[in-house]
């Protein structure tokens, strides 16, 4: 989906995957992220920095695609929401589209692409197509939310480590250097891993594990 996205002249994406009923800029959500710096990201995932956001719960309440500066012109904004939007335009940001993802049993997400300029209505033939994968996306990762289970999988300390490099797109190789285990016993953790899981991907584990607070994207 990112590089759908950045081909059609995206800069950055973020993704919140948070627990039904909360706050999408909560402590309880996790952030995936595309094409930003990691240390504008280790900024923004700092809980008071990512709780004065603005626009995430602002866009889901209204309930429809909008500009970032729709977003905040829309609101009367509290001294520490100012702030905010004071310190993101001082690291340079311009505008991007916010969208609110519904998904059943109150499963919603936010999404936002940085388009690293300011957004116009002859730009809605160049979002909609990229909001309707959003959705798609979204909705799949619904699904393999649902098909995991409610009950949070019981994982050993080791295959907890595991989970947590495969967040971090670490091969099995690199994995039996950073455990000092060999290849062999990675997969067998993997296997284990998967099984609990219930699902069949490196991409389904983490979604399931970030679902399930078992890891989180920092």
């Amino acid at each position: 989906m990112a590089d759908r996205l950045m081909e059609n002249g995206v800069e950055a994406i973020s993704y919140h995957s948070t627990p039904p009923f909360y706050s999408q800029v909560s402590k309880r959500s996790s952030v995936f992220h595309f094409g930003y710096p990691e240390e504008l990201v280790a900024t923004y995932l700092d809980p008071e920095i990512m709780e004065s956001d603005p626009v995430p719960d602002h866009v889901m309440s209204v309930g429809h695609v909008m500009s970032w500066r729709q977003a905040i012109v829309d609101q009367k904004l509290s001294e520490k929401h100012r702030n905010y939007v004071k310190m993101v335009r001082g690291l340079g940001f311009v505008d991007g589209v916010a969208v609110p993802l519904f998904g059943p049993n109150s499963r919603n997400s936010y999404f936002s692409m940085n388009f690293g300029r300011n957004m116009a209505l002859d730009d809605e033939a160049i979002v909609r197509p990229l909001v309707g994968l959003a959705h798609s996306c979204h909705r799949r990762i619904c699904a393999i939310i649902s098909r995991s289970g409610e009950d949070e999988p019981p994982l050993s300390e080791r295959e907890s480590e595991v989970l947590y490099w495969i967040s971090r797109g670490k091969s099995n190789s690199d994995m039996a250097v950073i455990l000092d285990i060999s290849k062999a016993t990675v997969d067998s953790y993997i296997r284990r891993l998967f099984k609990k899981l219930q699902v069949n991907d490196r991409i389904s584990a983490v979604i399931v594990g970030l679902s399930n607070s078992l890891i989180k994207l920092t």
